[in-house]
């Protein structure tokens, strides 16, 4: 009777179902928080990822002890599995965002980091194994230099130069000493220079990489370098580009590709203050970049006739090559960023009048050279406190060939040939027929480190890697060197004839050096030289990436 009543006794039934319910309740509460602490432990040890990624990449030599030293510091010393792998990490538009990170390749400038380590558990520890969290994070250096080759600050003669410049604009060029030596002087913020010529080209809208992409004449970047220059308050400059200005063909463009690099730094917008750009360039060294990249053909021919006192006469061929892909006159950018001069192709034949067994003969000295592309790539770049940068250039010259002989202009820019050299007379008579030929080549193969501080920068300083042994007169060991050959009928001792030729050639090498010095200085190629010159070093701190 009691047992029936029991049973059909409904009160306290809701207490029944939520004692059974709580148990549920409390084991589901239980599990949420240990859920929740691992989430949180994963955003904590993501954190903590990124902060020793970006440690990793700004320290990547020793990229390991910089990313357990960050884990450690915020509170995850005992990682269970640490992988830190090194690569280089490009930022470009057109590559597929996670193909930006190529593993191994060098030089290194990023860091990817693989962090595993045992999760915590407050109530399902006694019934559940610790689950192992792992987070991954990517750290790319963003330190970049400024730097460009072939730049040699030096001063120019008048009217060598004002034939060369007007032999590539295809036009006639008229500056003074005093203008050259005013635009060798004078530097300009590589940012006004892109903000005037943007305005030059009328494209005030937009990114650094539309603006190289515009069609634009040496006209408007010999006005845009004006325009830099008188915000820098040179008026001895302004005053010598506005005068080039006016003396340039209109028809004279050039590709702005070819003399500037300017890295990731090219998707920045147009006219936004840019630290990285903020570094200066020297204007003669632009202005001439800008001539010869202007010149469609690469081959001038240029009579200098009795312009050097000594000589009868002195007429000039040159050509110049492409230079490599992705290289241009300057560069902005990272460890690795490379580049190269053109290959070069010089003939210079020189007159002058005989005297002695060569009286009344005028005698030519045909000389021809070639040099190959010279390349400097940026090694390493190190920052210190205050945001203080070091760089180190790996700077390799041109090789350098060359002859008494004689070719054939046509064929000199052809630059996957060599032409062929003949023996060249020198002298020529009715009885008397005096002929040479002699060659001689000099080349680095290693690459010399140059290495510039942050005063270097600051005094834009002009470093020079030389190749070692190198001639200080090259015509003269030519000259030495030559296979000469004479023909004559009854006119004294070839002896005598071979000296009489050597005793008035060797003067004119000495005045053939200067000359090809100067030709060599304007186009920014030297021989058995190369110039770099860092113009400025932007420290930044690591940022993630990927």
């Amino acid at each position: 009777m009691k047992l029936r009543a029991f049973q059909r006794d409904r009160s306290a039934s809701i207490g029944v179902l939520f004692a059974m319910f709580l148990v549920v309740a409390v084991g589901l509460s239980a599990l949420a928080i240990d859920v929740g602490s691992l989430y949180l432990e994963r955003r904590t040890a993501q954190g903590a990822a990124d902060l020793a990624a970006m440690a990793a990449a700004a320290n990547i030599d020793r990229a390991e002890d910089a990313a357990r030293a960050t884990l450690r510091a915020n509170g995850f010393g005992g990682v269970s599995a640490l992988a830190v792998v090194k690569g280089r990490y490009v930022v470009d538009p057109a590559v597929e965002h996670g193909r930006r990170f190529q593993a191994g390749a060098q030089p290194h400038n990023a860091v990817r980091l693989d962090v595993a380590f045992p999760g915590q558990l407050y109530f399902a520890k006694s019934f559940v194994a610790a689950p192992e969290i792992a987070v991954s994070a990517m750290g790319a250096a963003d330190a970049q230099a400024m730097f460009s080759i072939g730049s040699r600050l030096a001063a120019v003669r008048g009217g060598l130069a004002n034939a060369l410049l007007g032999a590539f604009l295809g036009g006639n060029i008229n500056l003074s000493v005093m203008d050259y030596n005013a635009l060798v002087s004078a530097n300009v913020s590589l940012l006004d220079f892109l903000s005037g010529l943007s305005t030059e080209v009328g494209l005030t809208a937009g990114t650094y990489d539309q603006l190289l992409n515009a069609n634009a004449t040496v006209g408007q970047v010999v006005r845009a370098a004006a325009r830099a220059a008188q915000r820098s308050g040179n008026t001895q400059a302004v005053q010598a580009l506005t005068t080039l200005a006016a003396q340039t063909p209109a028809s004279a463009s050039v590709p702005l590709r070819s003399i500037l690099d300017l890295g990731s730094l090219s998707n920045a917008a147009i006219g936004q203050p840019n630290a990285g750009l903020a570094a200066d360039v020297n204007v003669m060294s632009l202005v001439t970049a800008a001539a010869t990249a202007a010149n469609g053909q690469r081959q001038v021919s240029v009579n200098l006739g009795a312009a050097v006192p000594g000589l009868l006469s002195l007429t000039l061929d040159l050509a110049i090559g492409e230079r490599a892909q992705k290289s241009g006159w300057v560069a902005v950018g990272q460890v690795g960023a490379t580049l190269r001069t053109a290959q070069m192709r010089l003939r210079l034949v020189a007159e002058v009048g005989g005297s002695g067994l060569l009286a009344g003969i005028r005698v030519r000295l045909p000389v021809y050279i070639e040099l190959a592309s010279a390349e400097a790539r940026l090694d390493t770049l190190t920052c210190g406190a205050g945001q203080q940068g070091n760089a180190v250039v790996a700077a390799r010259p041109s090789a350098v060939k060359a002859w008494i002989g004689e070719i054939n202009p046509a064929g000199m820019s052809s630059f996957s040939t060599s032409p062929p050299v003949s023996f060249a007379t020198l002298a020529h008579a009715i009885l008397l027929n005096i002929s040479a030929k002699a060659y001689v080549e000099m080349g680095n193969v290693q690459s010399t480190p140059l290495s510039f501080s942050s005063s270097d920068v600051a005094g834009h300083v002009v470093k020079t890697a030389e190749v070692r042994d190198y001639l200080t007169s090259i015509t003269s060991h030519l000259l030495q060197s030559a296979d000469i050959q004479v023909s004559l009928i009854g006119l004294g001792s070839i002896a005598a004839l071979k000296g009489a030729l050597l005793s008035l050639l060797t003067p004119v090498t000495s005045l053939l050096d200067p000359v090809l010095g100067s030709i060599l200085d304007l186009v920014g190629v030297h021989l058995g030289e190369v110039d770099v010159q860092v113009h400025g070093i932007r420290c930044g701190n690591a940022v993630l990436a990927g």
